[in-house]
C-alpha cells in the first residue's frame, strides 16, 4: 500500500517535529559545520525562525517529513529527512512558497547538494556573502529565479 502523502500548513504542534527533521538533514548536508553550531541553532529554529515564516510540510503517514519556509517568495528554509531525499518533495514544496511560487534563496556555499538541487531548477547565483546571517565564517550563495 502506498503511503498516505498530503501537503499542509505547520502548526505550532509540529515545532518540535520539524526541528528534528531540520537538524537530521542538515547535520547529514553540512558536514562543513561544527557539531555545536547544530546544538546551539536549535533553540533559535524551533522557538524564533519557524515561526517567524510560513511553513508548509510534507506528512507521510501522520509524521512531518520535508517542509519549507519562506516569506514573500524568498525561501528562508527547506528540508528534507535524509530516508526521504530523491522523491521530489522539495520540488513539491517548491510550489508552495505563495503566489508565483519560490523566487529566491540563499544556501551555504558549502552545501554543493543544495546548490545543485537550486540550479537545477532554474535558479542563478547573483551574489556571494562571506558569513552567514549570524556572522559566521560560512559563506553563503544567494540564488535567485
Amino acid at each position: 500500500m502506498e503511503p498516505a502523502v498530503c501537503i499542509r500548513t505547520a502548526h505550532e504542534a509540529d515545532l518540535d517535529e520539524l526541528t528534528d527533521v531540520w537538524e537530521r538533514a542538515a547535520r547529514s548536508s553540512h558536514d562543513f559545520m561544527d557539531a555545536g553550531d547544530f546544538d546551539a541553532l536549535r533553540p533559535f529554529i524551533r522557538d524564533s525562525y519557524l515561526p517567524s515564516m510560513h511553513v508548509r510540510l510534507v506528512d507521510v503517514d501522520g509524521a512531518a517529513v520535508a517542509f519549507v519556509g519562506s516569506a514573500d517568495g524568498h525561501v528562508e528554509l527547506l528540508y528534507v529527512d535524509p530516508p526521504f531525499h530523491g522523491r521530489g518533495l522539495g520540488t513539491r514544496l517548491l510550489a508552495e512558497v505563495g503566489p508565483g511560487g519560490a523566487r529566491s534563496v540563499e544556501v551555504y556555499a558549502d552545501n554543493t547538494t543544495g546548490v545543485g538541487f537550486y540550479r537545477s531548477r532554474g535558479f542563478t547565483e547573483t551574489r556571494r556573502r562571506e558569513t552567514d546571517a549570524a556572522g559566521r565564517p560560512y559563506p553563503m550563495v544567494v540564488l535567485t529565479r
